[in-house]
């Protein structure tokens, strides 16, 4: 039987997930401007809530890298710049190189085949789910490895790019996200074929392009602090 005191809790966590996606998805967009700051009070009115999801939310956002907590001044969407975009992607190529290595050595042909997953799940024109989609993919590649370090760091910083990939590819219509996903297909079957020269091959080139077009992106944003 569920307790009066948990059917009162269900909707306050639903707002507060509610307000927390909708705060995310503005500042992937850019709605929230990078390097904006915004407020309590503002976002409170403009979602129609107390103060109390939204201030969850800030705090959620800014463990997820995507606000910054300036004490006794409020919150800041947190900048992009060139120079952290460019060591972003090359820490992450970094850490996938490691990750591949380890997958085509030593994970198991299940680990490998339940890759397969991600053959068809991404061709959506919702860039939302397209992104998620992403997110998932190579979070998957990063345990495939089994090494839990390696895959915790790689996964860490796989989750602070989502607003830098709704940057490189917002102007990407249906066909620009299929031939992405046909990427992901490609390094999935080397995987699979445990060939790490060309796993390694196609990842670089994957994240080396999704690093060009963010930097095309950001030259013609005013998101550089």
């Amino acid at each position: 039987m569920v307790s009066s005191a948990s059917s009162r809790a269900a909707p306050v966590s639903l707002i507060r997930d509610d307000v927390h996606e909708r705060m995310r998805a503005e500042i992937l967009a850019c709605t929230l401007k990078p390097g904006s700051m915004v407020q309590e009070n503002d976002l409170a009115l403009r979602y129609g809530v107390s103060k109390s999801p939204v201030r969850d939310a800030f705090l959620r956002l800014s463990q997820q890298g995507l606000v910054e907590v300036l004490p006794r001044k409020g919150y800041r969407i947190k900048p992009i710049s060139v120079a952290d975009a460019a060591e972003m992607y090359e820490m992450r190529l970094l850490l996938e190189r490691a990750c591949i290595d380890r997958a085509v050595d030593q994970a198991p042909d299940a680990t490998l085949a339940a890759l397969d997953a991600f053959r068809n799940s991404g061709r959506t024109p919702d860039l939302p789910s397209w992104i998620a989609y992403n997110r998932a993919f190579h979070v998957a590649l990063a345990r495939a490895g089994a090494n839990q370090r390696l895959a915790r760091a790689a996964c860490d910083i796989i989750e602070e790019f989502d607003r830098l990939t709704y940057m490189s590819i917002a102007a990407f219509d249906t066909r620009g996200l299929k031939a992405l996903v046909d990427e992901h297909v490609a390094l999935i079957d080397a995987l699979q074929g445990r060939d790490k020269r060309r796993a390694r091959a196609i990842a670089a080139a994957h994240v080396e392009e999704a690093r060009d077009r963010l930097l095309d992106s950001l030259s013609n944003l005013a998101v550089v602090p």
